[in-house]
């Protein structure tokens, strides 16, 4: 279900950093849409199944012809024709049911409707079938009988297996928004989607970003140079599928087809027209479940990167740098989206020095249960492992259900702090359940304040990431922990002097002068004019400016810079406000009320616009 990375602030600078927030920022991100998916069963490539945790035959990833730029992406048709059985199951995974279309076995199962009454919200919601349709409706009543507005769309895609549970995403114009309101399998029945109950996201309002649906979609169509604009299809391919494991597969499938054409066959150890996770060298393999199961407290794109440049069989870093925040300043919590933190925390992890990877325990092409799945685990904790290091008498062992299952004991599921009715395997492996990880416990010096960088470029060696995106990064995380403010402050000073041409650089470095240093408004203004002169399509960042401008009594060019946001981004309703209350201040109230009308119309539940309308309403028609 969706809780994956709201918007960062180095892509839509959402995010007001080195403010303490009510909720951790890291909470936000993951309860946001990754977290899009309440099911992530797991991205855990590699074709040839293993056992033990042996290092993997070196082979330079340059090597693979399809890790290169340019190979064409296939889709998963192609694979089924060599590869059937593998396909037959990987259908089956969660991976391979991440998303769908609502069908009409949805529409069965909606044969009485839905209601769901949020007294905390004071909002209803609604879900039925119309017209050969699922509809979700969200709205909200005055009290005396009568409705203060309703707000109705068509279910565009289902986001999820049903395994935890199901989100589900709708249509407006070009753009994906999530539904507020999701299926939990735990409970048999609907509830608020994550987040939405902290109030962190609200309505129909709740956008789809680039990296939402790269994770959780085959193949995402994005507008160029958008990051949460669509074309029509969105989605090239719709479900995860082989090419997110294993590359784009258009010269292996031409390579396979001469083969079957003219009577040859592959001979050698390694297949190098497809990437095969197995064969990768450690940092490069795990990767290739990292670009969604590490998510990270911060992440970075590359400059002129997109989330879709990765490719299997390259280095992640390459194209982001995800941080970390050290585990002594974050505690012991246990969020969605983990799992990879998790493992690095692990005894196992750390004896095996790097050669334990997620394919070391798991086949990504089938999705086991019960008894079938302790059996499994079992087995490939015992490659490592045997029987007699397990100091619990065999019949307490076996007293378990499913029976004497390693995984059980070690690694049980965990509800998660982020997402309602929902558990997830706990990867730390612990002895105990009560075991405190040694990241975890308490030294004689006091924690480190530097961010850990997760990933590597190809050839980086032991190189610290860039200027740039160290401050980009702190910049994300100073606003949950206080520890890193001032240094993500200066990172950000020098940065800016540093790289003046830079639009995500300088848009933060003026986002947050506003906030530490709101004296210094001439030199925030002077950043966030340079980031828009170097080519931010920010309505954020035009938004900021306008109202410094407005501070230094430049209403002309702050009511430009809001209708240029409105323009850029006809969802960001704080534009709109503020706009509003300007006309308001000139009294020119015409302008206001359609400026609030345009709010209402891609926001109808915005209480904030409803009542400034009403109160320039009102004084309209005193006047009259």
């Amino acid at each position: 279900m969706i809780w994956r990375t709201m918007n960062r602030l180095t892509r839509r600078l959402l995010v007001v950093p080195f403010l303490p927030p009510k909720i951790p920022l890291r909470g936000v991100r993951i309860v946001g849409f990754a977290a899009i998916c309440l099911v992530c069963v797991g991205l855990r490539g590699g074709e040839e199944r293993q056992t033990g945790v042996q290092p993997a035959p070196a082979s330079p990833s340059d090597q693979y012809l399809n890790a290169r730029a340019g190979v064409e992406y296939v889709g998963d048709e192609p694979c089924q024709k060599c590869h059937s059985t593998i396909y037959a199951q990987f259908k089956q995974t969660g991976m391979g049911r991440s998303v769908s279309i609502p069908s009409a076995e949805d529409l069965r199962e909606l044969a009485k409707p839905v209601r769901l009454i949020n007294e905390k919200l004071n909002r209803s919601y609604s879900i039925y079938a119309r017209n050969g349709k699922i509809i979700h409706e969200e709205s909200e009543g005055d009290g005396k009988g009568g409705t203060v507005f309703s707000e109705a769309h068509e279910i565009a895609y289902t986001v999820g297996a049903g395994d935890l549970g199901k989100s589900y995403l709708v249509a407006k114009g070009d753009a994906l928004f999530v539904s507020p309101i999701s299926y939990y399998t735990r409970i048999q029945g609907w509830d608020l989607s994550p987040g939405y109950d902290q109030g962190i996201f609200r309505g129909f309002t709740r956008r789809v970003v680039d990296l939402c649906v790269d994770c959780h979609m085959g193949r995402p169509q994005l507008v160029a140079g958008s990051h949460y604009r669509f074309q029509q299809p969105p989605f090239r391919f719709l479900t995860v599928g082989c090419e997110r494991c294993h590359g784009p597969g258009a010269i292996h499938v031409e390579q396979r087809t001469q083969d079957v054409m003219f009577g040859g066959s592959f001979e050698g150890s390694i297949d190098l027209s497809i990437v095969n996770p197995g064969k990768l060298r450690a940092g490069i393999r795990d990767d290739v479940c990292a670009q969604c199961h590490l998510n990270g407290d911060a992440r970075v794109l590359q400059p002129g990167k997109t989330y879709l440049d990765f490719r299997p069989g390259t280095a992640m870093g390459n194209v982001q740098d995800i941080f970390s925040v050290p585990q002594m300043i974050k505690g012991n919590h246990f969020i969605a989206l983990d799992q990879f933190e998790q493992l690095k925390m692990s005894r196992c992890w750390i004896a095996s020095e790097g050669r334990l990877g997620c394919i070391s325990c798991h086949d990504p092409h089938v999705q086991l249960h019960g008894d079938q799945a302790a059996d499994f685990f079992r087995n490939r904790c015992l490659s490592c492992h045997t029987s007699s290091s397990c100091s619990e008498p065999l019949a307490q062992r076996q007293a378990t259900s499913p029976p004497d299952a390693c995984i059980q004991c070690h690694m049980p599921k965990q509800p998660t702090e982020n997402v309602g009715h929902s558990s997830l395997t706990d990867h730390r492996i612990l002895r105990t359940p009560s075991e405190i990880p040694a990241v975890l416990q308490g030294g004689a010096s006091p924690p480190s304040v530097d961010l850990i960088c997760d990933t590597k470029a190809s050839g980086s060696g032991d190189a610290q990431p860039s200027l740039r995106n160290l401050a980009l990064a702190y910049a994300q995380v100073a606003a949950s922990y206080r520890e890193l403010s001032a240094k993500g402050l200066a990172l950000l000073e020098q940065a800016a002097a540093a790289l003046p041409a830079d639009p995500e650089i300088q848009a933060a470095y003026g986002i947050v002068l506003r906030v530490a240093r709101p004296r210094e408004e001439q030199r925030a203004a002077q950043a966030l004019q340079k980031a828009i002169d170097a080519g931010s399509k920010s309505a954020e960042v035009r938004t900021q400016l306008a109202r410094l401008r407005m501070q230094q009594g430049q209403v002309t060019a702050a009511i430009d810079l809001y209708k240029e946001s409105i323009q850029m981004d006809p969802y960001y309703t704080p534009a709109y406000l503020d706009l509003a209350r300007i006309y308001s201040m000139l009294k020119d109230r015409a302008s206001a009320l359609e400026t609030l009308d345009g709010v209402l119309k891609v926001d109808p539940g915005n209480d904030a616009a409803r009542q400034e309308w009403l109160k320039v309403k009102a004084v309209s028609d005193t006047n009259q």
